[in-house]
C-alpha cells in the first residue's frame, strides 16, 4: 500500500495544479503530490512534495479529503491537504514536471479523464475545496516514536 500526500493551494477561483511530465501520464495536470518517504511525517511529506513540484514553501491549512482507491495491482491511501503559500517562487524538475500554474476551478471541472489526472477522485476534490468544504489539521493525530 502507497500513501499519496496531495497538496491543494486555492487562490480565488483558481487551484496550483502541475503537468505532469514522465510516463503514460505525460501532459496530464494534477495537485502537488507525491508518495512519502519511508518513515515521513505526513505533514512533512505534504509540505516537502509542494516544494519539490512547484517551488512553494507551503503552510498546511486543512484535510480536503482522505480517499481510498484500489486498483487491481495496488492500494493507494490519498490523504489531500488544503494549503496557502508562504514563501518561495516556482522552481521544478523539468525531467518530473513541464509547468506549473493556477487553473480556474471550472475548468478543471470540464476536463477530461485523458487531461486531469486521476480524473473523477480529483473532481470530487476540487468540488470540497471550491464548497470550502475543508475539516480542521488537528483530526489527524501526529505521533513521533523516534
Amino acid at each position: 500500500m502507497n500513501i499519496i500526500v496531495n497538496v491543494i493551494i486555492k487562490q480565488e477561483n483558481k487551484i496550483l495544479m502541475v503537468q505532469e511530465n514522465w510516463g503514460n501520464v505525460k501532459g496530464m495536470w494534477n495537485f502537488p503530490a507525491g508518495r512519502l518517504d519511508e518513515g515521513e511525517n505526513i505533514f512533512d511529506g505534504a509540505i516537502r512534495e509542494s516544494k519539490e513540484e512547484t517551488g512553494f514553501d507551503v503552510k498546511l491549512t486543512g484535510i480536503v479529503n482522505i480517499q481510498n482507491v484500489v486498483y487491481d495491482d495496488r492500494h493507494v491511501i490519498h490523504v489531500c491537504f488544503s494549503a496557502e503559500i508562504v514563501g518561495g517562487s516556482i522552481a521544478f524538475d523539468p525531467a518530473e514536471i513541464s509547468d506549473v500554474k493556477y487553473i480556474d476551478i471550472n475548468e478543471l471541472l470540464s476536463m477530461s479523464d485523458s487531461v486531469l489526472r486521476g480524473g473523477d477522485t480529483r473532481k470530487e476534490t476540487i468540488k470540497k475545496v471550491q464548497n470550502e468544504n475543508i475539516l480542521p489539521l488537528s483530526i489527524i493525530t501526529n505521533y513521533n516514536y523516534k
